[in-house]
Order: structure tokens, then sequence, then C-alpha cells
């Protein structure tokens, strides 16, 4: 059963979600509680009818089930990417164990939920998904470190060129860190940042998307830059200019 917190409604009404669950009775819950928070909600028992209709609709963000009986919910958004109509994902999952989160991070997911939701934790993912596609406040101008080049407005981020495919989630964390970079950002921080409540549960997934952001950058010392771990604090990315001075 979904538990839904009255006091939790989105910062602005009306934005779109497209629901892919093949449990009709979830499914019910789910969308009376969004559509009493404001949102409006198109549901999808198949993968195909969803997939269908994000490739000629736009939604503000989708609400995924993994396993579907024609189109799971990893195919669905991997032909949403080709055709350039992704929106942020989120995935709802009966499992947490760190491989299960990592499959989902690693298939393209921003973020995740384990069901059944308690509603304000629901909202409050969506919400953070919702701010980042919202903002409109950065600047026209890019940065070149070292291999990579930060595209402000367009939250890009570039390396020898070539762009990276970050997920939505790690774009975030990225410019986040960029912006403090010198600094200790704590741990909390960046959990307000993804939206998460249950800190004890989603530990792994900020650890992961840490992981994946020195991969795919090339955050470390032959590159020169670090995104280090401080102990019981945070992290703390740093760009290491090797270079003599004139």
């Amino acid at each position: 059963m979904i538990l839904k917190n009255p006091n939790i409604i989105p910062s602005r009404n009306q934005f779109r979600v497209a629901l892919l669950e093949d449990d009709l009775e979830f499914a019910e819950e789910l969308c009376n509680s969004l559509r009493g928070s404001g949102y409006l909600v198109s549901h999808f028992a198949t993968g195909h009818d969803c997939l269908n209709s994000l490739l000629n609709e736009d939604y503000d963000v989708c609400l995924f089930d993994w396993h579907l009986p024609d189109l799971s919910g990893p195919e669905v958004m991997q032909h949403l990417k080709k055709n350039g109509r992704l929106p942020p994902v989120l995935f709802l999952t009966s499992y947490d164990s760190e491989a299960n989160v990592t499959q989902i991070l690693l298939a393209g997911a921003d973020d995740y939920v384990t069901k059944s939701p308690v509603f304000n934790v629901l909202n409050a993912r969506i919400v953070a998904l919702l701010r980042r596609t919202q903002t409109n406040s950065t600047p026209n101008e890019s940065e070149t470190l070292g291999q990579l080049t930060f595209d402000y407005r367009n939250k890009v981020v570039s390396r020898n060129g070539a762009r990276l495919a970050l997920t939505g989630t790690e774009s975030l964390l990225a410019f986040y860190l960029l912006r403090c970079r010198g600094q200790i950002v704590a741990r909390k921080s960046l959990y307000d940042l993804m939206g998460t409540f249950n800190v004890a549960v989603d530990t792994r997934s900020l650890d992961v998307h840490i992981s994946h952001l020195r991969s795919k950058m090339g955050l470390n010392v032959e590159n020169h830059w670090r995104l280090s771990s401080v102990y019981q604090k945070g992290y703390r990315l740093e760009y290491l200019n090797m270079e003599p001075p004139p």
C-alpha cells in the first residue's frame, strides 16, 4: 500500500508523468496519489504502449517498472534514448540489493525507489528530477580544464572533444561538485540534491554515481583530477594544475 503524506506536494503543478506498470492494483493506487498531488498521469500496462506515447508526446518524468510482459523498462528507455526522446527516468523496483541498484543505474536511470514507496519519498525524488530539468539559470559559457570541457548552459561534459554519456543524476552531481571544487561537499548536501530521504538504504546509490563519474570523466591524478572521499564528511573534487608557473 502507498502511504501518502498530504503535506508533500510538487513545487509546481501540472507536470506530466508517464507510469509504466503492469500491476494494475498498484498502478491505480499510485496514479490516485500522484493525481491528488497535482500531477497529470498517464498509465501504461505494456512497454509498447508506453513507448508509442513517449515517442509522440512530451512528458516531464517517467516512472518505470523493470519487468513487463513485452518490452522491459530498460528496453523502453533505450528506444527513447536512441530517438532523443528520453525524459528523466525513475525506476520502481522490488529489490534494493547493491547488485540490483547498480544494474538500474548502469541502465541509465536517474534514480529509483523500492516498492511500495512511501509517497513523500517518491514525491521528493520526482521533485528533485523536475527541479533539475526546470532549472534555467545557468550561464551561457563553458570551461575547459585539462581533458574535460564543461558546458554550463546545457549541462554537458566532454572529454577530449567527445560528449560523455552521463545520466541526469550523474550530470547533476558533476556540475554541483565542479562549482564546489576544492571544497568538501557534505554527503547530506548530495543526498538532498538527489532527493534522498532514506540515507541508510541509499548511501550506496550515491557511491555508485560517484564511482561512475570517476570512470567516465577520468577523474584521476594522471588526468590532473582527484575526486576523493573524505571520511565521515563527504566528497571533494580537485583540479590539480601540474603545469609549472611561467
